[in-house]
Parts: C-alpha cells; sequence; structure tokens
C-alpha cells in the first residue's frame, strides 16, 4: 500500500513518531570520525527547538524569507524541517548552483561561513552555525548581533505550535530558479521517493533537500548523510551501506 505525502512538517513529524520513535531516522558522517544518529523522538525536539528560535527570537513567520547556506550535515536537515514547520520561505545558497538570487530579500541567513555571505544576504539578521558534532556553541567570536546557533537552540522548548501557517501557493523553497510551493513540496517528496521504509545513503546537501531528505523520511524511512560520500571507495562505501543496513545509495551531484 502506498502511504499519501503528508500535509506538513507536524503531519511528518507525527507519522514518523507513530510508528517507531526511536528508530534512527537521520544519520550523518562527519570529516573528523563523527557520527550522530537521531530518532524521530529527538528530531522533532530539535525542529520543535528550531522553530521556536526562528519564530521567538528572529520573529519569522509565514512571508519571512530565511536563506540557508549550509553543507551535508544534520543540522541542515533540522533547520529545513524547522523553517517548514513555521512557513517560511527558505532560500537555499549554493555555490554549484551559479550567482544567488537578488531579487529576493531575506529575514534571516542561516550559515556556517559568516565571513563570506552569499550576495544579497548582508542585511539579514545573522545565525551561526557550528558544524562539529554536537557543538555547544560556535567556536571563535560570534559576530556582532549575530545569533549562536548551537547555544540558543538549547533554550527553546522542545514543543512547538505554529501561529499561522502558510497558503498552499505560499513559496516554500527556492533552490536557484527553481521555486516550490508549500502545496506542492510533500507531494514532490512522495513522488521522488524509492519504496516505503527505504533507508538511503546519500552525499547530496541542502540543494537536493527534497529527494534526499524529505522523500526518505515521507515513507517511514530514514536518511543515511555522508560529508563525501563519492570520495568513498567501493569497498568503503559497501561497508557502510552494510554498517548501516543501506537498502538505496544516492550518487547524485553533492548539492
Amino acid at each position: 500500500m502506498t502511504t499519501q505525502a503528508p500535509a506538513d512538517v507536524a503531519a511528518l513529524l507525527s507519522s514518523l513518531m507513530s510508528t517507531d520513535p526511536g528508530r534512527p531516522r537521520v544519520t550523518w558522517y562527519g570529516p573528523d570520525s563523527e557520527r550522530v544518529e537521531f530518532s524521530a523522538k529527538t528530531l522533532g525536539n530539535w525542529v520543535a527547538k528550531t522553530a521556536n528560535l526562528l519564530v521567538e527570537e528572529l520573529d519569522c513567520e509565514p512571508g519571512s524569507t530565511v536563506a540557508i547556506a549550509l553543507p551535508v550535515h544534520w543540522r541542515s536537515v533540522s533547520w529545513l524541517l524547522a523553517a517548514w514547520a513555521v512557513g517560511v520561505h527558505v532560500v537555499v545558497f549554493d555555490e554549484n548552483l551559479g550567482p544567488a538570487r537578488t531579487d529576493l530579500s531575506f529575514d534571516v541567513l542561516v550559515t556556517d561561513r559568516p565571513s563570506s555571505p552569499p550576495r544579497g544576504s548582508t542585511e539579514a539578521a545573522l545565525v551561526v552555525v557550528a558544524l562539529p558534532s554536537l557543538a555547544t556553541r560556535w567556536t571563535g567570536d560570534v559576530p556582532p548581533g549575530a545569533i549562536d546557533a548551537a547555544s540558543e537552540i538549547r533554550l527553546q522548548p522542545d514543543a512547538f505550535n505554529p501561529y499561522a501557517a502558510p497558503t498552499p501557493d505560499s513559496p516554500a523553497l527556492t533552490i536557484g530558479e527553481l521555486t516550490v510551493s508549500y502545496g506542492d513540496l510533500f507531494t514532490q517528496a512522495r513522488t521522488a521517493a524509492g519504496e516505503e521504509g527505504t533507508r538511503l545513503l546519500t552525499g547530496a546537501g541542502p540543494s537536493r533537500a527534497v529527494e534526499a531528505y524529505l522523500a526518505p523520511l515521507v515513507t517511514g524511512g530514514s536518511v543515511v548523510l555522508h560529508h563525501d560520500l563519492t570520495g568513498l571507495g567501493t569497498d568503503e562505501r559497501a561497508h557502510l551501506e552494510q554498517q548501516e543496513q543501506v537498502t538505496a545509495t544516492d550518487l547524485g551531484p553533492a548539492l
């Protein structure tokens, strides 16, 4: 039986929780031999905390625009899901996609590279994201006026209740010149998904979030992120696939 796409992030997380709250849903391998794993319950907590930070500290709401410039990382997954839970317009920046959009104004920029912000985002409220494993603070000096995501998120509540919902035709995600509405976001993810319960190994970044992050989750599956998947040898990748009980591997571009 083919499952229908969830209506929103809350429905997605509720479905994952009701199916198996302890099952691994997001696993990340980092550049320093790091491995981080999140169950549906833990992922839901991070999403709720991040969404509360967006609303309470950054005044985001449906209609706000949040720029995300992050690499292949579990924090990318939690930031994207949190932004969609709030109902904002997420614009993913990736240097491989060419010049950044200049026709949009941004309310918030979420990045691990504050010293080189994407063009057009310098007026946005800055959120700096530390990448090392389970870092609890930004390593170094936080830029003046910026929010240190690692330290501030932990102070937020574990439950999130949105004040308002975006309309189906509101923009949910812009990648390059392509924009996906809230009415199509989860439907597109369901269309891109493989078999039910797929455990997908991928090296994709936020630019491919719909097919690489959302798709396995909307079918009750999970995702294994690797910071440099194409850099692994054949035997190394095979070992990782066996170790993580991977059922599908995505060797598409690491955008």
